[in-house]
C-alpha cells in the first residue's frame, strides 16, 4: 500500500469528511484575519469575511471531539501492551517530527516577514527559550508569545492525551471513567470554559474531548457494560446543552454536542463507494490535515509578504492571492506528509 493511496478498510468515512471540512474552516478563517489580503478581500465579500474571521474558530471543536473518539477506540489496547509512558512518549513521537519542521520553516517564514514589513501577527524574533517551551507544548503555560498560529491547539491536544491516558490506565473499570467524564463535562460546560483563566490547560476543554469519548462507548462492543450509561449520558447532556441554549448561545458547546451526536449515530460508517473518486479524495485531505493545519501559517505569512512587497492593491488580486495560498498550503501539506509525518511513524517505542 503507497503512502498516498486510499486504503478504505482503515478509515471512517464520517470521522475524514468532519477532518477535512473543519480543517478547511480553520485555514480559511486564518486567511480571513491575518496580514493586509483579508483587509482588500473584505472590499468585496465583506459578509464573509465578518462570518468566517468571527465564527471559523469554532471548527476547532470538531477536532477536540474528533480527537476524544479516536483516542478512546485506540488506547484501551494500547495501554494494556506498551503501558502508560511509552503509549504517550509514542504520541509525542508521533506529534514532533512535523511539528518541529513546521516550526523551523514558520521561523524562516516570519523572519523574511518582518525584513519586509512588520505587522503584530508574524510576532517578534523568536528566543531559544521561547523555541524549547514550543517543543514541549509548554509555550502557553509559560507565557511565551505563540511561534505560528494553532499550535496552542497541539499543547491542549497534547495534556488531553495524557489526561485521558493516565484515567484509563490507573482505573480499569470503565463504568467509574464514564461517572467521572460525566462530572468533567458539567464542570467543564458551567465553570471552566466559561473562564478564560483556564483556557491554557486541558481542562478548559474536556467537555468537546469528553463527549467524543462517550460517542465511542455509546457503541463500543467491547464495553457492553458502558454502552447504555454512555447513551444515556449523551441524551442528557444533548438536553441540557439545547436548554442551556435558551438562556444564552454557547456555540462551541452546541457544536459539541451535534458532533459527538453525528460520531454517535455513523462514526464507525466505513468507505462503501470504492469506485467513486470523491472519497479518495476525502481521504487525501483527511491524511494531510495535520500537516496542513501546521504549514498553512508559514504560507499565509509569504504570500501576505509578496503581496506587500510588490505594493498591490487590488482587492481581486488579493482574493486570488487568498486562493493560491489556500491551494500552496495544501501542496506543502503534501509533500509534509510524505517526506515528514509518513516515514517518522516508525519512530515508535514497542
Amino acid at each position: 500500500m503507497s503512502k498516498t493511496s486510499a486504503n478504505f478498510n482503515n478509515h471512517y468515512f464520517v470521522v475524514d469528511l468532519l477532518k477535512t471540512i473543519a480543517v478547511q474552516i480553520i485555514i480559511l478563517h486564518h486567511l480571513s484575519n491575518y496580514g493586509i489580503i483579508p483587509f482588500k478581500v473584505y472590499e468585496i465579500f465583506p459578509r464573509y469575511m465578518e462570518f468566517i474571521g468571527d465564527y471559523g474558530r469554532y471548527a476547532v471543536q470538531i477536532f477536540l471531539v474528533i480527537g476524544g473518539y479516536l483516542s478512546c477506540k485506540n488506547l484501551s489496547r494500547t495501554l494494556e501492551k506498551i503501558g502508560f509512558f511509552k503509549t504517550v512518549i509514542n504520541r509525542y513521537l508521533r506529534l514532533v517530527p512535523s511539528y518541529i519542521v513546521t516550526l523551523a520553516i514558520t521561523m524562516i517564514c516570519a523572519s523574511l516577514a518582518r525584513s519586509v514589513h512588520y505587522e503584530e501577527y508574524i510576532g517578534g524574533p523568536e528566543t531559544f527559550t521561547q523555541i524549547l517551551a514550543h517543543v514541549f507544548f509548554m509555550q502557553k503555560i509559560l507565557g511565551f508569545e505563540s511561534i505560528s498560529v494553532g499550535v496552542w491547539y497541539m499543547a491542549i491536544d497534547w495534556q488531553l492525551y495524557i489526561f485521558i491516558s493516565l484515567l484509563l490506565f490507573t482505573f480499569k473499570d470503565y463504568q467509574f471513567v464514564l461517572r467521572l467524564l460525566i462530572f468533567l463535562i458539567i464542570a467543564c460546560l458551567f465553570y471552566f470554559s466559561l473562564d478564560a483563566r483556564w483556557e491554557d490547560y486541558f481542562i478548559y476543554f474536556i467537555s468537546a474531548y469528553a463527549l467524543g469519548i462517550l460517542a465511542f462507548l455509546a457503541q463500543d462492543n467491547e464495553h457492553v457494560k458502558t454502552q447504555l450509561s454512555a447513551k444515556m449520558a449523551i441524551v442528557l447532556f444533548t438536553l441540557l446543552i439545547l436548554a442551556d441554549t435558551l438562556f444564552e448561545i454557547h456555540i462551541k458547546n452546541i457544536l459539541d454536542i451535534l458532533v459527538a451526536l453525528v460520531l454517535f449515530w455513523k462514526g464507525r460508517f466505513l468507505y462503501h463507494f470504492q469506485q467513486v473518486k470523491w472519497t479518495k479524495i476525502c481521504i487525501w485531505f483527511s491524511q494531510r490535515s495535520y500537516c496542513a493545519f501546521l504549514i498553512h501559517f508559514s504560507i499565509l505569512l509569504l504570500g501576505n509578504t509578496l503581496f506587500y512587497q510588490l505594493d498591490l492593491h487590488s482587492p481581486w488580486i488579493a482574493f486570488a492571492m487568498m486562493i493560491s495560498i489556500w491551494c500552496l498550503s495544501w501542496i506543502a501539506a503534501h509533500f509534509l506528509y510524505i517526506l515528514v509525518e509518513f516515514p517518522s511513524r516508525k519512530i515508535q517505542l514497542k
